[in-house]
């Protein structure tokens, strides 16, 4: 391992670790929260921070380590690749939609029509399947560590927000978390294939 490949993957794996770290702390002691930023000036530095280190690792990852895992089937990976793009068109869609202000965790107004209608969470939806067709794509052992890690943040970013969101929108948000499941339900999937 060049020292470049291990200086990349120390880095992800610190912002990895900062923010599964903020998230659950954001998810059990909400008064500490890292997550969402709201208006303060140092969340927005660490989460924005971290976060910048965590996409940069996926590009700088995959082209340092290349196929340095075990998949062979090249039809595993094209379906990876295309898995990848269908997630990242997904979580783009929903920032989108959602914005960029709201998106980067400061408050707005609650959403649940459009994509927000089928996941109350359709950005960690289409991230970790981005992660994971990418992974296959990729072929990477230290981008699977890296990508590993990388689901777990986005699959603790609801449980971080979703105190803060209770106490911004009240009855209106625990309304929607009755109808809408917190990632994707079969009926959520189902209704999104239909309509």
């Amino acid at each position: 391992m060049s020292s470049q490949s291990k200086r990349a993957l120390l880095a992800t794996l610190v912002a990895d670790a900062t923010l599964i770290t903020g998230y659950v702390i954001s998810a059990l002691v909400p008064d500490r929260r890292l997550w969402p930023i709201g208006d303060s000036r140092w969340r927005w530095w660490v989460n924005w921070s971290a976060l910048s280190v965590v996409f940069a690792g996926f590009p700088v990852l995959a082209y340092r380590d290349w196929n340095s895992s075990s998949v062979t089937n090249t039809s595993l990976r094209i379906a990876g690749a295309l898995v990848s793009a269908l997630g990242m068109a997904f979580s783009l869609s929903a920032l989108f939609e959602l914005g960029w202000m709201e998106s980067s965790g400061r408050e707005g107004e609650l959403r649940t029509d459009g994509i927000y209608e089928y996941t109350r969470n359709p950005q960690s939806v289409g991230f970790v399947t981005f992660i994971v067709g990418t992974l296959l794509a990729v072929n990477s052992r230290k981008l699977a560590l890296h990508g590993l890690l990388t689901i777990v943040i986005y699959l603790l970013f609801p449980f971080a927000e979703e105190p803060w969101l209770r106490e911004h929108y009240g009855d209106a948000y625990e309304a929607y978390c009755k109808q809408t499941p917190r990632f994707l339900s079969r009926t959520s999937i189902s209704r999104l294939l239909r309509e």
